[in-house]
């Protein structure tokens, strides 16, 4: 058994080097694997149909003060997560109405 007896330090060297270079080749799997899903993905998305846009109606005149404080902070930054995922210009969208879920 390696408990009971001792290993040269060849075997001790070719141990780790067989233990870094497993790891090290499956995480160039892994890393292949990712470029391979990102890919396949894109071009998924790529090939979905969109969405006829909607006219862009011209927006009307609002009578209501700006949000103030924290609730501004709020807004902006679900106009930047649809903005995001929309991948269109914050200034192409209107938000009219926001209700918790």
């Amino acid at each position: 058994m390696i408990t009971s007896e001792y290993i040269s330090i060849l075997q001790s060297f070719l141990s780790s080097v067989l233990g870094l270079g497993i790891v090290f080749l499956s995480l160039v799997f892994l890393a292949i694997f990712v470029t391979i899903v990102s890919k396949v993905i894109s071009v998924l998305e790529k090939n979905l149909p969109a969405a006829a846009p909607a006219p862009a109606a011209a927006p009307a005149a609002v009578s209501r003060k700006p949000a103030a404080g924290s609730e501004a902070v709020k807004v902006a930054v679900i106009a930047a997560a649809i903005s995001e995922e929309r991948r269109e210009p914050v200034n192409s969208f209107v938000i009219t109405n926001i209700k918790k879920l």
